[in-house]
């Protein structure tokens, strides 16, 4: 049975209406982007302007000094890290190694382009074979590479000219307000 002629002719117009819709569908989103791309250039100098502004800031923003590092994350690190380890408190020696590494990394990132951020790596091997020390918690392991690591700063810092500031292994029990004995938390 054969269509009538106005209803194939009705169909076909209703496929091209489709066909028609969908295209316009389509291009409708585009035309948008489009025309939200094309800002005003005041609307992009405003911009300029904030991204400056916010340049300036960072470009002003607090760097700590290496002195202000050393003596606020790694000196006192370095201390709590063998008093930790005199003390077999394994969990807090590893604790306090990763605070004294992070005293180091930062000089690497805020004082990269000075001389302090190069040579600091000089203590890696050293602090590389603390970890070893704590992680299979050896005691007499431990007390060479902090032997080294101590040496290492000494010799950083004379690299630097800075040469009177000595550093040593502590020789008291407690110098601080913290105990540094094993606590058994996990019963």
């Amino acid at each position: 049975m054969n269509k009538p002629t106005h209803v194939i002719y009705y169909l076909k117009k209703l496929k091209y209406m489709r066909r028609l819709s969908l295209i316009i569908l389509t291009l409708i989103p585009l035309f948008a982007v489009v025309i939200n791309c094309k800002q005003p250039a005041d609307e992009n100098n405003q911009l300029q302007t904030k991204v400056d502004s916010l340049q300036k800031k960072l470009n002003s923003a607090y760097i700590p000094g290496t002195g202000e590092i050393m003596n606020g994350i790694v000196q006192p690190h370095h201390l709590k890290l063998w008093l930790a380890a005199q003390n077999n408190n394994w969990e807090l020696a590893e604790y306090e190694r990763h605070l004294l590494a992070g005293g180091f990394k930062r000089i690497r990132i805020y004082h990269k382009d000075q001389p302090e951020g190069t040579a600091v790596a000089m203590i890696d091997p050293a602090m590389d074979a603390i970890e070893k020390a704590i992680r299979e918690k050896d005691a007499s392991a431990f007390d060479r590479s902090y032997t080294l690591l101590t040496a290492d700063c000494n010799t950083c810092h004379q690299a630097l000219k800075y040469g009177f500031n000595v550093i040593v292994i502590p020789t008291t029990k407690n110098p601080v307000n913290q105990s540094f004995k094993s606590v058994n938390l996990h019963k």
